[in-house]
């Protein structure tokens, strides 16, 4: 029996009043029962809370060590004082929303950590950029915020466009990564209202001037590095074209690696359970089922890391996780088993094992172990669905084309979804003879039906419950074909004669044809069309698409041929993969508009929103690079990644191309000034970077199949961004902006309209 919470309710406080509930119906359980609690969900959710909050802390305590170095102790601690702020705002909004606090969107939030930093870091550092100028407080309070709000703006809708995708992803996929995005969308939003209101008020009242500008006020002061750097800027803008070539190195080589990638849909998971699923012959009794469940238990009960073991025999298991469905009921040849382990690990090393070696101990049955992996239910990690009119056609075909697949190493099991049914019993009754004997068809078929069914006899109490008790034959008789042939069949005329002292029946064969006939099974159908499909089940350490392209070679190599009418698609995780990325990409055309409206109204321009939209694509190459190096999977995940690197990466063009485009001497071409921008730029960006990298860290580190790919992606393509940002973005401003300078006299007498102060060195913390 299986219980699941209803909706809103807290898994660990339900789960609490279960075993206690448990515990107290335990003690009336009947003599010879036994009642055990096999699976226990509120476990798992409370160490993956508990791991996930240690993440953020991590997090956190990066983001906050990273802004000490580079900008000081009275900036780190006013981005301190936002993070709390903005969580506790989004954690209220995502409440009215109804979004419940689980692994997704707990994750979310981490996520969003080093994201919801970057607009109070530039914030903070504007206004500190302009008290240590000379400004008066309020007035660099002010002119921050008339200089910020738009490149913030726009940089926040770009990021929130970028995770867009996912929330608008339809089906089990969009409700699986969904919440993330709702969370670090949430989170933007509200870092952004607060980066506007509160974060400036504080920076203008805690950051130093240049009175108290030390390094722990201030930031790590690094002048040989700040020199260095300012250097290679000022060559990158007087020679643009060299310039852009080399930026476009590392992105263009992202893009070529990427046919070296492995397409994966999603990946496996950390847990220390898996379960073996044990399909027989069609017929086969449960008996015999449990026999061969009885033989495989001890196997894996004498492994020392498995601690439980669970049968379910006849049906499917109770869906102990997300993506296991109960697909299987009234089967006398399937049974389930649900196996926990003393580790992760360990599962791990048994699954790579057992999978070799426990259908050798079975080899009457089809038996696949499986391990439990992320995302929406797949049925086969490669499916090849027949497609045609006939069924005998389809069959000859399915058997064929299953040969081939389980003759690839990487491949543990083939079956066929369609395939000859259960053999059964046909007993054609001559009528002319059973009439002779004054009987009819019915009360033959009556007297089949009374011994092998059986008939009700009586009924037997049970406390309050009144049990009926069915009279049939032994298993040994109804089990073998040859008794059934002997069945007594009695009529009139032996009853007549039995009073003689003659034998009072007649057997079946007598007045029947008693034959074997394979059964049909259930006809698979997909869009209307008669289908059978292949399933092939692989290698713990095989990704799909290399088991499908192992698969595809082999079809190849024995010129395998679709009969004429007929055809092969492709099913299983690659097909699963191209729905979801189908779906992924739909809403793009829609956000790239978005995208591409949001940066022309922060422009004004254009040719500067073209180049926005090349860094977007660079970013891309970026993150793509990010995911070879380290020879991670492209599956959903590392996608999704890449699409979020996207928005993140243009933030930093976006910030330079506002500061160029606002000064009159860069703006009209003048290359010392352009570098002049891009260096009081330099320091909250490297800042922005490195915070984002380290929010994405403890996930990359936290190993597994899941968050790495996804967090390297975002995290990489943002990293590497900065090489585009400062010597991509600058030079083909270079080249392509050009805005006459306004005169002197137009000037007001008051502040300065143009941020010109002198920054002689960078304060980062390269």
């Amino acid at each position: 029996m299986a219980a699941t919470l209803e909706s809103g309710l807290q898994v660990d406080v339900w789960a609490g009043f279960v075993r206690e509930l448990v515990a107290d119906y335990a003690q009336s359980v009947p003599g010879g029962l036994k009642l055990e609690l096999v699976f226990d969900q509120s476990s798992y959710t409370a160490d993956r809370l508990t791991e996930v909050g240690i993440n953020m802390a991590i997090g956190v305590a990066l983001v906050v060590g990273v802004l000490l170095l580079t900008l000081g102790i009275r900036a780190a601690m006013i981005v301190a004082l936002i993070l709390p702020i903005v969580s506790l705002a989004t954690l209220a909004t995502m409440n009215f929303m109804g979004l419940a606090i689980h692994q997704m969107s707990v994750t979310g939030l981490i996520v969003a950590l080093g994201l919801l930093v970057d607009a109070g870091i530039v914030m903070t550092d504007e206004v500190g950029q302009r008290i240590r100028a000379g400004y008066k407080r309020l007035d660099a309070v002010g002119e921050a915020v008339r200089r910020l709000w738009g490149p913030l703006f726009a940089s926040t809708v770009t990021t929130a466009l970028s995770f867009t995708p996912m929330i608008l992803l339809p089906g089990p996929a969009g409700d699986f990564v969904g919440s993330i995005a709702i969370a670090v969308v949430t989170m933007l939003f509200w870092s952004f209202i607060i980066a506007l209101t509160v974060t400036p008020a504080i920076a203008g009242w805690l950051m130093p001037d240049t009175r108290s500008a030390s390094a722990l006020n201030a930031g790590l002061s690094i002048t040989p590095l700040a020199r260095l750097f300012e250097g290679s800027l000022r060559l990158a803008v007087r020679n643009p074209s060299r310039a852009i070539a080399l930026a476009l190195v590392l992105p263009l080589a992202g893009f070529a690696s990427m046919p070296t990638l492995t397409a994966q849909f999603f990946p496996g998971v950390d847990r220390d359970q898996f379960y073996v699923e044990i399909d027989m012959a069609p017929g086969t009794a449960i008996s015999q089922t449990k026999e061969v469940v009885l033989r495989l238990d001890q196997l894996l009960r004498d492994e020392a890391a498995i601690e439980k073991v669970f049968w379910t025999i006849g049906a499917s298991g109770p869906g102990f996780y997300y993506n296991i469905t109960a697909g299987r009921d009234n089967a006398p040849g399937y049974a389930q088993a649900m196996i926990t382990t003393s580790s992760a690990a360990a599962t791990e090393e048994l699954l790579r094992r057992l999978e070799r070696t426990l259908p050798d101990a079975a080899p009457e049955a089809q038996v696949l172990v499986r391990g439990l992996v992320q995302g929406p239910p797949v049925a086969a990690p490669v499916e090849l669905r027949i497609v045609g009119p006939d069924l005998d056609t389809l069959r000859s075909v399915g058997d064929e084309l299953m040969s081939i697949v389980s003759e690839v190493k990487t491949v543990t099991l083939a079956r066929a979804t369609s395939s000859a049914g259960a053999a059964k019993v046909v007993v054609d009754v001559d009528e002319t003879k059973v009439r002779s004997l004054g009987l009819d068809l019915s009360s033959v078929a009556r007297q089949l039906q009374a011994g092998l069914e059986g008939v009700t006899g009586g009924s037997l109490l049970e406390g309050p419950e009144q049990l009926p008790v069915r009279v049939r034959l032994g298993d040994d008789l109804r089990g073998d074909l040859n008794a059934i042939r002997d069945l007594p069949i009695i009529s009139s005329a032996t009853t007549a004669g039995a009073r003689d002292g003659r034998y009072a029946a007649i057997p079946l064969s007598a007045v029947a044809d008693i034959r074997l006939m394979p059964g049909e099974t259930a006809i698979s159908r997909r869009n209307g069309e008669r289908t059978n499909t292949i399933q092939g089940f692989t290698l713990r350490e095989v990704l799909p698409e290399e088991a499908l392209s192992a698969v595809t070679a082999r079809l190849e190599a024995v010129n395998f041929a679709m009969p004429p009418g007929y055809r092969l698609e492709l099913g299983g995780d690659s097909d699963a993969r191209s729905n979801t990325l189908g779906n992924l990409m739909a809403s793009v055309g829609m956000i790239v508009t978005l995208t591409i409206a949001t940066i022309v109204m922060t422009f004004n321009s254009f040719r500067l929103s073209v180049v926005a939209l090349v860094v977007c694509v660079l970013s891309a190459g970026l993150s793509l690079l990010s995911l070879a190096v380290f020879q991670f999977p492209f599956g959903i995940n590392a996608i999704i990644g890449v699409i979020g690197s996207i928005g993140v990466s243009i933030n930093a063009a976006i910030i330079i191309m506002t500061g160029l485009q606002q000064n009159d001497d860069a703006a009209s071409g003048d290359r010392e000034a352009m570098v002049g921008v891009v260096m009081r730029s330099s320091r909250h960006i490297f800042s922005t970077t490195v915070t984002t990298f380290g929010g994405f860290l403890p996930l990359i580190l936290g190993g597994g199949g899941f968050w790495p790919p996804f967090a390297m992606s975002v995290a990489g393509g943002v990293l590497l961004s900065t090489i585009v940002s400062f010597y991509f973005t600058p030079p083909v401003f270079a080249l392509l902006y050009r805005k006459p300078r306004k005169k002197t006299a137009d000037n007001d007498a008051g502040s300065p309209q143009v941020i010109d102060f002198d920054v002689p060195q960078l304060r980062a913390a390269e």
